[in-house]
């Protein structure tokens, strides 16, 4: 007589009920804290225009930026040291990007 999973032995039987089940909490739980989160993000009221959010590297990681930019001195990069430069908070911050800028103006090949 042939053997097949379903009537290999009591123990497989139920492990494999266990996996099944197991495999459904997992789904469903999944499907709920997506669920939930989605109704957190939608309750949140939106960010007003007039609030700056802060600056997601502290000032020696967007002093380090800009020194990085100066050394690719893409155009895209004189686009992100302008925008450091017109809307950073920090003042040295700022003045770093401002003579980033400079930088990259002089070269002959800009």
């Amino acid at each position: 007589m042939q053997r097949t999973l379903l009537s290999s032995n009591a123990l497989a039987n139920v492990l494999l009920a266990l996996f099944i089940v197991g495999a459904l909490v997992f789904v469903l739980g999944t499907m709920l804290a997506r669920e939930r989160e989605a109704r957190t993000i939608e309750a949140q009221p939106a960010p007003s225009p007039e609030t700056k959010a802060e600056p997601a590297l502290d000032v020696g990681g967007r002093l380090d930026l800009i020194e990085r930019l100066v050394m690719v001195g893409q155009p895209w990069c004189i686009e992100q040291l302008d925008t450091l430069r017109r809307d950073d908070p920090d003042e040295s911050v700022r003045e770093a990007a401002d003579a980033a800028l400079m930088v990259i103006g002089s070269r002959p090949d800009a």
